[in-house]
């Protein structure tokens, strides 16, 4: 994703004023770079960082143009949840024990292993050099002032460091094992399902749950933990910007000073909020299906769920607010002058139409012209005090909700629903 500088690792200096790099040309939606040079590549794509990649680049996972998506997240689910099946398999057969059976059935896992870490993976294509556009598009829409190009840069600098830190990395990893090691801990036995558990019911693991322990789970949990990272950052970033003197239009037809296009960023995150949510909605499916659990007594982690996903996705762009009040408190008092110096202009030239109408009033364009300014003038009055379109926050919740659909088609048959929309219907 050469043309992303949130997509792409490496260098220090970044090209994202116009005449850099060339990044004065395009749009938002299609950027056109064929004389980028490749050893610039690097130097203007900052985002491709977070834990695992440094990793999965040292062993030659992903390579300088190709990200390799769809062959790591099969990888993954060959690392993750393949041995698990294997090994319940044969344990089964050992010990004449139905832990494969056990393993199928495991809703929890199914959701997690083979939805939502193959999600993870690739949603970073399309998530980080969507983030990039948005990011680079503060320089093409003549946001940031000349000024304040040296604090952009540097903030752009501090998110690459960040994201690509050797240490965090490593503590990611630390954290993952330390969460396997808690979980272990607290752990209910009786919760431990078959194929987890040791031959005949002892204490301790089967062999596919020590995989399950010391590798499916760290996977996951170091693939959500670099998801989490780059939010962070990724909310770090907007913060910091917001606080530079930008240049708001008021009078913007987006009706949010120019910034609509920071909004986008939720369709950014749709893949990451399906997979955040299914790793929830596999274990309520999982209750409600086999223990017969009410869909409903989980409303409460659905309601969580959902809050969570307007904190991490939502949130980071409201900074923006204090701006775009101030923007607007401004130009209603511009602009509302100035729709106030021309009103009294037309009225004092037309009001008495008595003395003052003739053949020539109609090629005159003083309505004309009064009519473009109010037009104009209205946006300022108009202003949201947020950049988030009302479809994209909708399609957020929709996300987020779709995957506890299946749970709550168990709860009320599908057969009954079809029955009372055909009553409501017909």
């Amino acid at each position: 994703s050469r043309d992303s500088i949130f997509a792409g690792g490496g260098g220090r200096s970044f090209g994202l004023y116009p005449g850099d790099c060339g990044f004065g040309r395009g749009n938002l939606s299609t950027i056109d770079l064929p004389e980028m040079a490749e050893t610039n590549r690097t130097d203007t794509e900052i985002f491709d960082g977070g834990p695992p990649l440094r990793l999965e680049k040292s062993l030659g996972l992903i390579k300088p143009n190709d990200r390799r998506s769809v062959q790591r997240a099969v990888l993954a689910v060959l690392i993750v949840w393949a041995p698990l099946l294997v090994i319940s398999a044969i344990e089964s057969l050992a010990h004449a024990e139905n832990k494969l059976g056990s393993l199928i059935v495991d809703l929890t896992v199914f959701s997690r292993y083979l939805i939502v870490v193959p999600l993870f993976i690739l949603a970073e294509e399309w998530t980080l050099r969507r983030l990039g556009q948005i990011a680079r598009h503060f320089i093409d829409a003549g946001l940031i002032t000349a000024s304040d190009r040296p604090r952009f840069d540097a903030i752009v600098e501090q998110a690459y460091r960040l994201l690509n830190s050797v240490l965090v990395e490593v503590l990611v990893v630390v954290l993952a094992y330390l969460g396997v090691i808690i979980l272990m801990w607290v752990f209910p036995d009786q919760d431990i399902p078959l194929w987890h558990k040791a031959v005949d019911g002892g204490r301790g693991y089967s062999w596919a749950g020590w995989w399950h322990a010391l590798v499916s789970v760290p996977v996951a949990l170091v693939l959500l933990l670099g998801w989490l990272w780059r939010i962070l950052i990724w909310g770090i970033f907007l913060f910091r910007v917001s606080r530079l003197d930008l240049e708001l239009v008021p009078t913007h037809p987006d009706l949010v000073g120019g910034l609509q296009f920071v909004g986008l960023s939720l369709r950014a995150f749709l893949l990451v909020t399906f997979a955040i949510s299914a790793s929830a909605a596999g274990g309520v499916a999982q209750r409600v299906i086999y223990t017969g659990a009410s869909f409903f007594s989980f409303i409460y982690v659905i309601v969580g769920v959902v809050l969570l996903s307007l904190l991490l996705f939502v949130g980071p762009v409201l900074v923006f607010g204090g701006k775009l009040v101030e923007a607007r408190r401004r130009g209603i008092i511009a602009y509302g002058g100035l729709a106030g110096a021309v009103g009294r202009q037309l009225e004092k030239k037309w009001l008495d139409y008595r003395s003052s109408v003739n053949e020539g009033a109609l090629d005159v364009q003083h309505f004309s012209a009064t009519t473009d300014l109010y037009q104009v003038v209205s946006n300022v009055y108009q202003m949201k005090p947020f950049p988030i379109d009302t479809q994209d926050l909708i399609a957020l919740i929709v996300v987020t909700l779709l995957p506890f659909l299946p749970a709550l088609l168990f709860e009320i048959p599908l057969k009954e629903i079809l029955a009372d929309l055909i009553k409501v219907m017909f």
